[in-house]
């Protein structure tokens, strides 16, 4: 019995040191700064970018702290601000509308690696800086596949008659061809034959009777604010609790979605890349288990 005791004594022993030693490496290692701002915090929410910090801290095993700079600030202030957060970064991630101040960070710093998140904004022509967009393609073919689920599950498939219930799309200028043609892409490998209904953003489109799924590029007010059960996709920034219960799914692009992926595929190489949106399924939305089931399928994918 002494020897068991003894052994046990050794084997939880062993275990604490292992999260001392872990612990105390995870507060050692240097540290990645992300780049934010009041502007952004509020349309996000500040205790969801706390969640979203410790999920990236925990990926990338070291701390991701924020760096806090006036909105619009000037370039040479971001850099300043970051600078002062830590000495010796990791690396460091600046939103698109900081990447002067990036590129001057960069210049300044030329060891510590520097990563532009540009969404669904253009590379403008970094030369110290890697620019990280989101991968457009790729969110709007798994936008297809989904919008095709959740309109084929209003119903049974023999019910989906060219007549029969299909899919708007409010678009914008970003929207171009080629990002078309992924969507019709994933709705065609969904099973969902049916042309989509594009309309302007600044569209009020009202013929939605035979409307089974909405997505929107972009928040359309007018659209939401009449509480209809229609189900909607949203590609926003915004925090989810803040959105009308008929948003049944978001593309989120945000520096902290991407944060961790961002920083474990670029750190060591030069270049551009390019990272899905996270998609995110706001709780008690979906009654369906299996629609919701084959959503969160298409996200593995």
């Amino acid at each position: 019995m002494e020897i068991r005791g003894l052994k046990n004594r050794y084997i939880f022993g062993g275990m604490a040191l292992v999260i001392v030693l872990g612990g105390g490496m995870f507060f050692l290692r240097a540290p990645v700064l992300l780049v934010t701002d009041a502007s952004f915090n509020a349309l996000y929410g500040l205790r969801r970018a706390q969640v979203k910090r410790i999920e990236a801290s925990l990926k990338l095993f070291r701390q991701v702290k924020p760096v806090l700079v006036a909105d619009n600030a000037e370039p040479e202030m971001v850099a300043f601000a970051v600078e002062e957060k830590a000495r010796d970064p990791y690396c460091v991630l600046f939103p698109y509308r900081y990447y002067e101040g990036a590129e001057g960070y960069a210049e300044r710093f030329p060891r510590v690696p520097v990563i532009v998140l540009g969404g669904r904004n253009r590379d403008p022509g970094l030369e110290k800086a890697v620019f990280i967009g989101t991968d457009v393609e790729t969110d709007f073919y798994r936008a297809g596949r989904c919008a095709a689920i959740l309109a084929l599950g209003q119903g049974p498939p023999e019910d989906q008659a060219p007549q029969g219930r299909g899919i708007l799309f409010f678009q914008n200028r970003e929207f171009s061809a080629a990002y078309k043609q992924r969507f019709l892409a994933g709705m065609r490998e969904q099973g969902f034959e049916q042309e989509p209904i594009y309309v302007n953003s600044t569209s009020d489109y009202s013929d939605i009777k035979n409307i089974a799924c909405v997505v929107m590029i972009e928040r359309v007010s007018a659209f939401l604010e009449r509480n209809l059960k229609t189900p909607v996709i949203l590609f926003s920034w915004v925090d989810p609790n803040l959105t009308a219960t008929g948003i049944k799914l978001i593309f989120d692009d945000s520096p902290w979605a991407l944060a961790a992926g961002a920083v474990s595929g670029a750190v060591w190489k030069e270049g551009e890349g390019y990272i899905p949106s996270e998609m995110l399924f706001p709780a008690r939305r979906l009654s369906n288990k299996e629609v919701l089931r084959n959503l969160k399928e298409v996200m593995r994918n």
